[in-house]
């Protein structure tokens, strides 16, 4: 089977939206995709969105031949996979782990094979792009054995790495092919130590939820807390679970809101301590993953917050002098492409990541092979 004359259908669940990018292949002898339509719907996982989603995309007037699904936890699964009902229960149990985004998307997998059941309906995941993590990455300081129950390093975000990635090879190849470090920096936050194009290093772990602090999630904390929590203030796991996916984060240390263009307006110390405590975490995490490298030769910021949030990516930038990171203020403030000074020992770069056409890719090569 090949995409040659079929319609490519590109399903991205998110948070607050769902995203749907339509593509018909080799529209150019020299391209792979002509995207024939792209569009945004209110969130939500049902047959009803799915309905919503065709009525506002002219070009799903035709059924498309392939779907494609973002899933953020694939486990161990190196790519994209057709997604039958065996796939689907292995990738349920990941539900604990991935709860703000594995069952919804689930969800959106059920009502897309009700509503196109002739379609084949493939997943590609966050978690592919870090299979390249060494072992000592991998390795949490635990016994072995939980290790090899699967209590490990997967790293997320993956689709947006390998678009920045693709974006910064672009512009800048020999760069590309060295030692960046990528701040993928939103709603979720987390930071990939690249070299020749692969990731070595990932501030995310088992879960979406390890590494910086972001909107709502707390990120990483001392396992001590946890305990305190369960024993000494004796909340139930799905206390504990809704306290730190939900209730932490910009929004927990703020007490106002988890949108940081919300804090950045606002002038109560609770907003700027929040505002600090991100700043300060995602600069001591971008100098960690150098050291994964042995140095850094470029620095590309992404995500809604990186891409958008110049104020954000100047306070990074200061507490990074000493790495060689100097922004220019007008192409910061301009936030587009290189935004270093010609003189920075460091290249900087902000990026539009295209998560849609690095999974039509994977997808258009998987189904070429299978």
């Amino acid at each position: 089977m090949n995409l040659s004359s079929g319609r490519l259908l590109v399903l991205n669940l998110g948070s607050s939206s769902l995203k749907a990018t339509c593509y018909e292949p080799k529209a150019h002898a020299s391209q792979r995709w002509h995207e024939s339509g792209r569009c945004s719907v209110e969130a939500g996982a049902d047959r009803s969105t799915l309905e919503s989603l065709v009525s506002s995309m002219a070009g799903l007037a035709n059924d498309p031949e392939v779907v494609a699904h973002r899933i953020v936890h694939g486990g161990d699964v190196p790519g994209a996979v057709d997604l039958t009902d065996e796939r689907i229960a292995a990738l349920a149990k990941f539900s604990a782990w991935a709860p703000l985004h594995q069952p919804p998307a689930l969800a959106l997998v059920a009502a897309a094979r009700a509503r196109w059941p002739l379609a084949r309906q493939i997943g590609m995941f966050d978690t592919c792009f870090h299979q390249t993590l060494p072992e000592a990455q991998r390795y949490f300081a635990l016994p072995h054995a939980l290790h090899a129950l699967g209590i490990k390093r997967y790293g997320f975000h993956g689709l947006a790495f390998q678009s920045a990635l693709r974006k910064l090879c672009a512009a800048e190849p020999d760069l590309a092919a060295g030692r960046v470090v990528l701040a993928h920096l939103g709603g979720g936050s987390s930071i990939c130590a690249s070299l020749d194009g692969r990731s070595v290093a990932t501030s995310m772990g088992m879960t979406p939820l390890a590494g910086v602090p972001m909107a709502t999630r707390s990120g990483s904390l001392d396992p001590g807390v946890l305990l305190h929590l369960q024993r000494q203030l004796q909340l139930s796991p799905p206390q504990i679970d809704q306290l730190l996916w939900k209730d932490s984060g910009l929004k927990g240390i703020s007490g106002e809101s988890a949108d940081m263009r919300v804090l950045l307006a606002c002038a109560s110390p609770r907003a700027e301590l929040a505002i600090e405590i991100y700043v300060n975490t995602v600069a001591e995490t971008i100098a960690a993953h150098a050291v994964s490298i042995a140095g850094i030769d470029a620095l590309v910021f992404s995500g809604g917050i990186g891409a958008n949030a110049w104020q954000i990516r100047d306070r990074i930038a200061q507490k990074l002098q000493w790495l060689g990171v100097t922004l220019d203020a007008a192409a910061n403030r301009n936030g587009v492409g290189e935004i270093s000074r010609s003189t920075a020992p460091l290249r900087s770069f902000v990026v539009a990541v295209d998560e849609a056409y690095e999974i039509a890719e994977a997808v258009a090569s998987y189904v070429s092979a299978h």
